[in-house]
């Protein structure tokens, strides 16, 4: 579910010695000017604006939106981590019982039964080890964390956001006036047949963050009118109100059942819209009886093992007279260690001019160097100053 968020976050707040290990090369992000200086809020893209969502919340003051970018693959990561998880409990539960035959003399072979203790009592503390240790950070993605990705926008503030777990960037914060639509641009390309959500891009030439950070919201589609339709939806909600606009069906957050049907049931109308031949609809035949119950029983159990946090308190009270505007995301928000990797990643997100074809240095490229020149200077000097020091208190 989080795979996407977390493979984004990863590349961005990766540390140097861990890109070494992966053999991860700088990538190159860079965009034109007149593509990342460009206000994408002010530009009507579509007649029909629709809201697909699905959305939580809509009101005078703001929209809510379910974020997350591979939702409809929701329920795979569930049932691995469950048959892994499987191992320490059967072991375990195996052991106890042999051991409690011991006690009440249900055991004729002493020898035996002991054995099959410290046997299975090795199986359970080996896995119980290596899924606390490691396997933990892979059924996060799905289990015990947020139900949810959300994305807010509040029309009262003009600013953007983003409820995210830690390990994918935390909540963040963001301008209205710096959102720039992914899906399409203004070369007037479109994603069309590739099952993607609404992706929205935060570039660092606007927002001041070093590294570029991404949110999809809504549901996937094979159409490219989705994308344009559900942002000016929301472009027009930003701008004008929700006055001239359709009212959109507002979803549950607890768990249903059903919520997983649609995120698997489309791709499959879909091949077969595509592909009708007997073949294709006999090969999706085993898919809706087997697979298709299959992945929306994780779903459903991903959901339920799950929780739906509350935003911060300074977030819902967003917009109201007399309350506190929500502070920008900003690299201070990160811990030490996280903020010199960010700023090691900075490189990737580059300017170039339009005319020239050359990086524009918009600040992003030299703040590592300076923090060390700075340092530099201040050894160097350390000599020359303390004297200076001396004859001033002379």
């Amino acid at each position: 579910m989080y795979i996407g968020e977390f493979i984004l976050w990863l590349s961005s707040a990766i540390k140097p010695e861990t890109r070494k290990k992966l053999k991860k090369d700088y990538s190159d992000n860079s965009m034109k000017l007149s593509e990342v200086a460009k206000d994408y809020t002010t530009e009507s893209v579509s007649h029909n604006p629709r809201p697909i969502g699905p959305y939580y919340a809509y009101n005078d003051r703001y929209l809510e939106i379910r974020g997350g970018m591979l939702e409809n693959f929701r329920g795979i990561i569930t049932w691995i981590s469950l048959a892994i998880f499987f191992i320490p409990y059967s072991s375990g539960d195996l052991g106890l019982n042999i051991l409690l035959k011991l006690y009440h003399h249900e055991r004729g072979n002493v020898a035996s039964g002991i054995f099959a203790i410290i046997f299975f009592l090795i199986i359970f503390l080996v896995s119980t080890y290596l899924c606390i240790r490691y396997f933990r950070y892979v059924c996060r993605l799905e289990l015990f964390t947020l139900r949810h990705i959300r994305v807010r926008f509040n029309r009262v503030t003009r600013q953007v956001y983003v409820q995210r777990p830690k390990y994918c960037g935390g909540i963040a914060v963001f301008k209205w006036e710096h959102i720039m639509p992914a899906n399409f641009g203004e070369t007037g390309s479109d994603m069309g047949g590739t099952n993607v959500v609404n992706l929205f891009t935060f570039h660092p030439y606007k927002t001041g963050f070093p590294v570029a950070q991404s949110v999809g919201v809504g549901k996937n589609t094979y159409n490219p009118q989705d994308y344009k339709d559900e942002w000016e939806f929301i472009r027009r909600y930003m701008e004008d109100g929700p006055k001239n606009l359709p009212k959109p069906r507002l979803s549950t957050h607890l768990p249903m059942p059903f919520h997983g049907v649609e995120g698997h049931i489309s791709p499959m109308i879909h091949l077969a819209k595509n592909n009708p031949s007997v073949i294709m609809i006999l090969m999706l035949i085993p898919v809706f009886l087997i697979l298709l119950p299959f992945y929306t029983m994780g779903y459903f159990i991903s959901e339920c093992l799950c929780w739906q946090p509350r935003w911060p308190k300074v977030i819902r009270q967003a917009g109201i007279p007399g309350k506190p505007l929500p502070k920008e995301t900003t690299l201070s928000d990160y811990p030490p260690e996280v903020q010199k990797a960010i700023l090691d990643n900075s490189q990737e997100w580059g300017v170039i001019d339009d005319e020239t074809g050359e990086l524009i240095d918009y600040g992003q490229f030299k703040r590592p160097k300076k923090k060390a020149s700075r340092k530099r200077k201040t050894k160097a000097t350390k000599q020359a100053e303390k004297p200076i020091k001396e004859n001033s208190e002379d």
